[in-house]
Formats: structure tokens, sequence, C-alpha cells
């Protein structure tokens, strides 16, 4: 037995329908439904359908733009709209529908605005499928209503947000999409809202074949995605209670929503690969003419007059280490920097990562480093077992000078580890606090170096005994703590009488006065000598 338009007028499950035109053909038979959220879903109609929309899929087309969608339904059997989204020429637009309906014998119906389609879909199905048949109408229902938004992708300013948009259409339900931190990415309606995964979060059995995970906690439903990094697709149910319908529509909603990653994904690479050139040509000073470098900078989105900072920055990862894990911290470390600076530039060096930094003309060097520190903690806070090491070069004035604070973060950054003990912030340094160590980053000749350490250092040095290593490691803690005999025993877990033995053997070895403070700075620039020294023989 066939089901008509008048058998869905006169049911008393929507008593709210108003017929406002096509009143004569109530007798269209309805052999599919249809929800219309993308305006390409008019490529997939096959005739007999009855279709719903709320016109919002058209909201930016114009009116010969509608008028051409129109030419596409004279096989359906009816039409059903609510008002009440915002809509360009959305009374324009109605009564085009009412005119066409009236002209080509198809019934349009309104329904208020609180009227669930699915409701009415999941109704009409029943009458004319069985249950199997139903959900599998439902599955290409909102399969065809993504691929159609997918595919005009490129035309949307927001295709994130516009697939958890039409996910809430059909789901009735908040939709949000929240990061591996549990910041959200992306809500549906701009609904943002606090997100944590509790340790009790049950899975949640779809009644359907899935390759997802789905966990329920207290009124949420929760997805675990991997849309190029690891994501979670939270349903809160606020209106609708949550079903097997919505199952199917979701799963469709993450078919799109990994094509729209995967596509960002790869324009995003494509970008940063010809960025990293141009990047690697400013801070090596390879700069082929002012034309070129103005159309680059440009590119950029840059200042060509700006003020301008570089960072670099070592990444140390306590776990397993390997070449897949090494590229994942790197992104995420990148990712973590966007997200606290978005106005800065990156560019990926080898195993380090060059943060090009805008900055005030009038800021000082306290300030400069207070920021960083900020910044080396919250990307140390995103990822836990992540160490980060930070040189910094000086401002410079104008991106043709980017290569001189390059050049100065690099130097900075290797000096990092050497410098311990002579920074109040081992794990960053800023290029202007060598000193004098500055004219040993421009020393490249070991021969050279070595005429810089004091006579009685290198006595200590081509001591052949087994404790000369010993005795190394405690001159260096022992000036680290401006010679105090109990600091230096704690940090070097031994007895305060062992380290004043060591003492009096490196003075016995050597001939150093320790009560000269002249000599004692040429030992502590000795010593950061020989770990320069030490460092061109890693090499």
């Amino acid at each position: 037995m066939s089901f008509t338009i008048k058998d869905l007028l006169e049911s008393k499950e929507f008593s709210d329908m108003k017929l406002i035109a096509g009143q004569n053909h109530k007798k269209n038979e309805i052999t599919g439904v249809t929800i219309i959220e993308a305006p390409d879903i008019m490529h997939f109609i096959k005739g007999g359908e009855l279709l719903l929309t709320g016109l919002y899929a058209f909201k930016s087309c114009s009116i010969s733009e509608f008028q051409s969608y129109l030419q596409e339904i004279k096989t359906i059997s009816g039409i059903i709209i609510k008002k009440g989204r915002i809509v360009k020429d959305a009374e324009t637009k109605i009564k085009m529908l009412e005119e066409y309906a009236n002209e080509h014998g198809l019934p349009l119906i309104e329904v208020p605005f609180e009227v669930s389609f699915q409701k009415i879909m999941s109704f009409v199905m029943e009458h004319i499928f069985n249950e199997e048949v139903t959900r599998l109408k439902y599955f290409k229902t909102t399969h065809d209503n993504f691929t159609a938004l997918t595919l005009s992708s490129n035309q949307r300013q927001h295709p994130i947000k516009d697939i958890l948009d039409m996910l809430n259409k059909l789901i009735r339900n908040s939709v949000a999409l929240y990061d591996r931190n549990f910041t959200c990415y992306a809500a549906a309606n701009d609904e943002f809202c606090e997100f944590n995964l509790s340790k009790n979060a049950k899975p949640y059995d779809t009644g359907m074949l899935t390759k997802y995970k789905y966990l329920k906690q207290n009124n949420q439903y929760i997805i675990e995605l991997n849309l190029t990094n690891k994501m979670y697709l939270v349903i809160t149910e606020t209106v609708s209670k949550f079903d097997l319908l919505d199952c199917i529509a979701i799963e469709n909603a993450i078919i799109a929503l990994q094509y729209e990653f995967t596509r960002k994904h790869a324009i995003a690479e494509l970008e940063k690969k010809y960025q990293n050139d141009i990047f690697n040509n400013l801070l090596n000073g390879k700069i082929i003419s002012y034309t070129e470098l103005r159309r680059n900078i440009e590119l950029l989105n840059m200042d060509l007059n700006g003020f301008y900072r570089v960072l670099v920055l070592g990444i140390e990862y306590q776990g397993r280490k390997n070449i897949n894990q090494t590229l994942y911290n790197m992104t995420n470390v990148e990712n973590a920097i966007l997200q606290h600076s978005p106005d800065v530039k990156i560019y990926r060096d080898m195993d380090k990562i060059v943060v090009i930094q805008p900055t005030k003309h009038e800021q000082t060097q306290l300030e400069c480093k207070q920021d960083i520190n900020k910044l080396k903690q919250f990307i140390e806070q995103e990822n836990s077992k992540i160490l980060i090491k930070i040189g910094v070069g000086k401002m410079v004035h104008g991106i043709t000078h980017l290569k001189d604070s390059y050049r100065e973060a690099q130097d900075a950054l290797s000096f990092i580890h050497i410098m311990d003990g002579f920074s109040d912030n081992s794990d960053i340094l800023l290029f202007s606090e060598l000193g004098i160590f500055k004219l040993l980053c421009q020393e490249t000749n070991p021969n050279v170096l070595i005429e810089y350490v004091p006579e009685s250092l290198q006595k200590l040095y081509n001591y052949k005994k087994s404790q000369q290593k010993e005795l190394i490691t405690t001159l260096k803690t022992y000036l680290n703590y401006n010679q105090n005999l109990s600091k230096t025993a704690q940090s070097l877990y031994v007895h305060y009488k062992t380290v004043a033995y060591r003492i009096d053997k490196i003075s016995e070895i050597t001939g150093m006065d320790f009560n000269n403070p002249n000599e004692m700075l040429e030992v502590r620039i000795g010593l950061i000598i020989y770990q320069i020294l030490e460092k061109y023989n890693n090499k």
C-alpha cells in the first residue's frame, strides 16, 4: 500500500503541518525522503522523494542560482520547509518555491522551526520501508548530504564547523570537536563548552558495526578519532534522545571530517614546504633581489621593516626514540607554539624548530625572557614527555637582518649545555647573556681556543690517573656553587670531607689558588673552552 502526501498530512504525528502550495496534488506518492543540507544534494535526487529543507543550504546562493536548483526537483513528490534560520532573500526564495510548486504540481508544506526533520524522516520511512531498509535509506541520505558538503568545501570559510552544524541539525543535539588535550577545536553553532574525558566513561554499544570507539559519560557520547591527530567528537544529549539513526549520521560526519582534515593537512604541507624554502633563504641571507624579497614577504604576511627576534628550539623526548616519534613530537611542538603565539612564523630546521617572533622595539631583555619562559612552560604542559631548550637571538629591525638573529640563536642554543650554571635559566639562553663567550662562538680553531685555557687547568686535564674525571667534575661543581663545600657535597652525593680532600688534591696537582678571584675566573673560562672543544671533537 502506497504512502501519500495526504496520508502524511492526515497523520496525528505532525498536527502543525500546513500545506501552503500544491493543494491539488496531495495524492502524490512518497517513495523516498531526503534532507537537503547542501545545495549539491540536488544532484543525487532520483524522483518520488519528499524533500525536507530549512533553506539554510541555500543561504548564500543568488536568486538565479536558486532558480537553477529548482529545475532539478520536477520529479519529486513534495517539499517540507521550515523558517527560522537567517537566509539571504529568504522570503523571495519561499515565494519562488510556492510558484514553482503550484506550476509543477508539488505540495509545499511548512512546519514550525522546532520540529525535527529526522523525526519526520523516520516517520515517513516507517511507512514506506521495513526497518532494515529504513536504516540503509537514512545512511544514504546522510551520506549524500555530507558528500555534497565536502565537495563544496573549497568554497566554504569554515568547512569543519559546517560539518558539525549539519550533524547538529540532523541529530538535534549539541556537537563539538576536541583535540587530544580536550581543548575545543570547533563546535556546532559556536556553542563552546568545557570537556574532560572521565576515567569512568564506559564503552557504548551503537547497535551496529563500527570501526570507531564510542564511550558514554553522563549525557555525553564520545567518539575517539584520528584526524591527523587524536581528537574527540562529543555529542551532548540536550534535546533529542540519542539513538541508532544518530550513530548512522555520526559515521557519515566522521567520513566528511576525515576528508576535510586530510585535505587541510595536504594543503598545509605544501604551503609549509614552500614557506620553508623562503625562510631558509631569509635566515641564511640568500636574498636574490629586492623584488623577490617583497613578493616573499607578502606571501608570508610579514612586515618588511618590522622588529623580529629569532628563537631556535631544541627538543628532548623522554621516551622511546625513532624517526616517526621525532616527527610526531615536532609537529605537536609546532601546534603548541601556534596555539600559544598565533602571530609567530615557524621553520623546521632538521631536528630543531626555528621561531620568528614579532616583537616591540621597547621590549626589555627581562620581558623577552619572561615571555619565552611562558612559551616554554606552555609547550611542556601540552607535551608532558618533552623538554625544550631555547636559544634566543637579538632583536633586529627589518627582515633582511633576520640572519643575524638566527645565527645568534643557534650559537646560544649550542651553548646551553656548555653554560650550565652560568645562566638563571639553563634551558633558555639569550645570546646577549654570553658576554665574553660571544668571542669564543666565533673561533673554530681548537689550537687557538686552547691558548685561552690557564696552564693550571691544562695540568688537571693532562693528569693521567683514574681520579681525573671525578676531580674535574668536582672542580666544575665547586665553582658553580661559588666554592661552597657543603652545597658541592650535596650536589655530588658525597661526604663534605671527600669534597675537601678532592679540592686539596686539585690544588696539589695544578697549583691553583682558590683565593685568587682572577685566577678562578680564568679557570671558569677554561672549563667552558674544554666543553667547547669536546663538542667540536664529537662532531
